[in-house]
């Protein structure tokens, strides 16, 4: 059962739609920012096992090559992120996002 279930490419699917779904909650349920960021992540990466899985069993290695830039943009996207949430936490003192509610531009 589980032999034939990683065969079809399900199995992976599954862990995919996983981590999808707790990156969601994470984003969806946390006020940190660095948590936000954390979340971020864990559902890009189930995206991107999700394109490999889509690909895998009709052999397309277009999944793998369009794969392998998003973690180039996501690697980006990250060090910007994080060189922000770097110099919020240096103008209030916290990386709570509901202190930042009431900024005005």
């Amino acid at each position: 059962m589980i032999n034939s279930a990683l065969l079809n490419g399900w199995m992976y699917l599954y862990c995919a739609a996983a981590l999808v779904f707790i990156g969601l909650y994470c984003i969806l349920m946390r006020r940190n920012m660095l948590r936000l960021l954390i979340g971020l992540e864990i559902v890009s990466k189930g995206i991107c096992l999700l394109i490999i899985s889509g690909g895998y069993p009709h052999r397309l290695f277009l999944a793998q090559a369009l794969v392998i830039t998003v973690i180039v943009i996501e690697v980006c996207v990250m060090a910007i992120g994080l060189s922000l949430v770097i110099r919020a936490y240096e103008q209030s003192e916290s990386i709570d996002i509901r202190t930042f509610s009431n900024l005005k531009g």
